[in-house]
C-alpha cells in the first residue's frame, strides 16, 4: 500500500466490550498485523483488554449524555486526536461517531460502518441529516453483513465485509466438555438496552422456573434487576466481562431476544464454541439458517420449547456443518485484507 493510504484511525463509543467494540478491536490488531498504522479514539470510558500496547489509543474520558455539550466536548477531542495523529482514514463505527467524524475537519477521507439494521432509533430526523452529509463528503460504506443497507439513505454500502472473530477460539468446546443435558440456567449476553430486549428473560425465566444469568450491562439494568425482584425471579447479574463464554457452564440456554441486529455476533460467538442457543425469529438472524428449534417467534413459542426440551439440551447445539460456513468468511487475517482493498480502492 503506498505511504499517504497507510494511517487509520478508527472512532467508537466505548471499548466497553460490546460487539462492535470487540469486532473492532480484533479488527484494528489483525491490521496493524498487516503493516497498518493504527489508531483507535474511544468517545466513552471503557475497557481496553482487547487492544495490543502498540496502537495509540486516544481514550476521551466523557460520559456520553447526549445534547450540545457532550457532542461539542466529544468533537473537540476527536479532533485533536486527529490533529496529532493525522490519519489517512477516520474510520466511524456507529450513530455516534457518525455524527462527529461527519463535521471533522482535515485531509482524511472518511469510512462509514454499518453495524445495525435499524440505527438512531430515537433520533431519526438528525440520523438522516448525518447520512446525507456524510455522502456529500464521499464516505465509503461498508456493511457488516449482506442484509444491511445504509439506514437514512436507503442505498446498498460500498463494500460487505463481515466481522472478524478471534481465530484461537476452540469449536464446540462447551458440548465436548458437557457432561450433562438436563437445561439448568437461562443465560443472556450482550448490552441491557431496548434493542436488545433483555426484559422478554424475565418473562420466560418465571414462566418456565429456571435462574437466569445476565452477562453485560446498559442503561436497562436497573429496570431489569427490579422486574426480576417483582417477578421473584432468580437473577444473577455479573456486568461486563472480558471473556463472557468463559462464564458458560454445562446446562445454560443462550437466550438471543433481540428486536434487531446487525451482524450478530453474539450468534456468531456462541455458534464457534457450541453453545445451545436460541434467537428470535427476525431477519437479522434468521439470515444464518440454523434449525428451526434454534428459532422463535413468541414468548409463549419460547417458553413453550424451553419446557418440552428440557432433558435434551444438545438440541440446541449447532452442527459442525453450519460452523464452518459461518467462521468460513470471519478469520481475522482475511477480514484485514478486504480492508485493505477498501483503503486501496
Amino acid at each position: 500500500m503506498n505511504n499517504e493510504y497507510n494511517r487509520v484511525m478508527f472512532v467508537t463509543n466505548s471499548l466497553s466490550g460490546g460487539g462492535a467494540e470487540r469486532a473492532t478491536n480484533i479488527l484494528v490488531n489483525a491490521l496493524k498485523n498487516s503493516g497498518i498504522q493504527v489508531s483507535l479514539v474511544a468517545i466513552n470510558d471503557g475497557q481496553r483488554d482487547l487492544i495490543e500496547p502498540t496502537c495509540e489509543v486516544f481514550e476521551l474520558h466523557r460520559e456520553w449524555k447526549g445534547g450540545l455539550v457532550s457532542v461539542f466536548n466529544a468533537y473537540i477531542g476527536i479532533q485533536k486526536a486527529i490533529w496529532r495523529w493525522r490519519p489517512d482514514f477516520l474510520v466511524l463505527n456507529c450513530d455516534i461517531p457518525e455524527l462527529l467524524g461527519s463535521i471533522t475537519i482535515g485531509k482524511h477521507k472518511l469510512v462509514a460502518v454499518e453495524h445495525a439494521s435499524q440505527p438512531w432509533p430515537q433520533r431519526q430526523s438528525l440520523g438522516k441529516f448525518v447520512r446525507k452529509l456524510l455522502r456529500f463528503r464521499k464516505t465509503k460504506w461498508v456493511a457488516v453483513s449482506d442484509h444491511l443497507k445504509v439506514w437514512g439513505l436507503d442505498i446498498l454500502p460500498n463494500f460487505v465485509i463481515n466481522n472478524p472473530i478471534d481465530s484461537w477460539l476452540p469449536l464446540n468446546g462447551i458440548k465436548e466438555n458437557q457432561d450433562i443435558n438436563k437445561m439448568r440456567r437461562l443465560v443472556f449476553v450482550g448490552r441491557l438496552s431496548p434493542e436488545k430486549n433483555p426484559i422478554l428473560l424475565v418473562s420466560v425465566a418465571k414462566d418456565v422456573n429456571l435462574p437466569v444469568t445476565f452477562i453485560g450491562s446498559g442503561v436497562q439494568s436497573e429496570i431489569v434487576r427490579e422486574m426480576c425482584k417483582l417477578n421473584g425471579v432468580t437473577a444473577d447479574f455479573r456486568g461486563f466481562v472480558k471473556d463472557p463464554w468463559a462464564e458458560i457452564q454445562p446446562g445454560d440456554l443462550l437466550i438471543i431476544p433481540s428486536e434487531n441486529e446487525g451482524d450478530g455476533l453474539v450468534i456468531v460467538e456462541a455458534i464457534q464454541r457450541g453453545v445451545p442457543l436460541v434467537a428470535r425469529d427476525i431477519p437479522d438472524l434468521t439470515r444464518f439458517g440454523l434449525l428451526d428449534i434454534n428459532y422463535f417467534k413468541s414468548t409463549s413459542e419460547l417458553v413453550g420449547t424451553i419446557e418440552s426440551c428440557r432433558k435434551n439440551l444438545d438440541q440446541f447445539i449447532v452442527n459442525k456443518e453450519i460452523v464452518d460456513l459461518l467462521l468460513s468468511k470471519r478469520n481475522p487475517e482475511l477480514v484485514a485484507e478486504k480492508w485493505l482493498e477498501v483503503l486501496r480502492g
